[in-house]
């Protein structure tokens, strides 16, 4: 998995966000590209944010995956790479978010199950939807360059979502 996303950010070019970027691997690659203008890594934590202009790295800027939406701008950021273990709790509104800033590719690792779920959330946005296996890892990848937003069919799915969630927590006490 690290060696496709390796060769992924080697072909890389202008923004990219990374959120709950752990390998060491992959970090070094991104600072290695400098085709990479802009690069924002969100850490584990959803608070720690450093920035790359041009292979200079700042000091950490504060950021709030809930808020990612306000502070990088409509259609601005050209790839995201996420771990899926960091974006779970905010996937109902990180599947919205993301389609909103992003406009070239996103890629999302991690579990297969929860890659599924958020496979079928992205469909309602883009049919170019991949889910790869690299050595029993999967990778998803989405491609935002055609998709649209609708501020109506947001909330409706919101809510979709939300209800779903609540079923799900309902059975799971009427089961247990």
């Amino acid at each position: 998995m690290d060696n496709y996303l390796i060769n992924q950010i080697k072909n890389m070019q202008g923004s990219l966000l990374g959120i709950g970027i752990t390998s060491e691997k992959l970090k070094k690659a991104i600072k290695k590209n400098d085709k990479i203008t802009l690069c924002n890594l969100l850490e584990e934590n959803p608070k720690g944010l450093s920035k790359k202009k041009f292979g200079v790295l700042n000091k950490p800027r504060t950021v709030n995956i809930k808020k990612i939406k306000k502070v990088f701008r409509k259609k601005r950021t050209d790839n995201i790479i996420c771990n899926m273990d960091t974006v779970k709790p905010f996937l109902k509104t990180f599947v919205r978010d993301s389609v909103y800033i992003n406009k070239g590719k996103l890629y999302i690792y991690g579990d297969k199950e929860l890659l599924k779920q958020a496979k079928e959330k992205y469909k309602r946005y883009t049919n170019d939807i991949k889910l790869k296996e690299e050595k029993g890892k999967y990778i998803l990848i989405v491609n935002n360059e055609n998709t649209k937003n609708n501020k109506i069919k947001d909330i409706g799915y919101w809510w979709k979502d939300t209800a779903n969630s609540f079923i799900d927590m309902l059975t799971l006490i009427l089961a247990n």
